[in-house]
C-alpha cells in the first residue's frame, strides 16, 4: 500500500513539474514576442529618423532668400513672401 501511495504522489509531484514548466515555457514565450515587438517598433522609429526631412535653420534659410534676392533671381515681393511664410512657420 506505502509503494502505491508513493507511485501516486511521485506522479503527483511530476504532473504539478510539468505545470510548472508549461506556465515557465508560456512566460518565456510572451517575453520573446514582447522583445520581438519591441525591436520592431524601434526599427521602425530609426526609419522614419532617415525619412524625415532635416528642417533647415530658418536664418540660414532666410539668407539664402536674401542672397536670392541680391543677385537678382527673387524680386523684392517674392522675397518679402518667402519670409513672411517662414515666420510664420517658427
Amino acid at each position: 500500500m506505502a509503494a502505491m501511495g508513493a507511485g501516486v504522489a511521485r506522479h503527483r509531484a511530476g504532473a504539478a513539474m510539468d505545470q510548472e514548466r508549461q506556465g515557465y515555457e508560456s512566460q518565456l514565450d510572451q517575453s520573446q514576442r514582447q522583445i520581438e515587438a519591441q525591436q520592431r517598433q524601434i526599427e521602425a522609429l530609426q526609419q522614419q529618423k532617415f525619412q524625415q526631412p532635416q528642417q533647415e535653420d530658418p536664418t540660414k534659410k532666410l539668407q539664402k532668400y536674401a542672397d536670392l534676392r541680391q543677385k537678382g533671381l527673387l524680386t523684392e515681393e517674392e522675397f518679402q513672401k518667402l519670409k513672411a511664410d517662414l515666420l510664420s512657420q517658427m
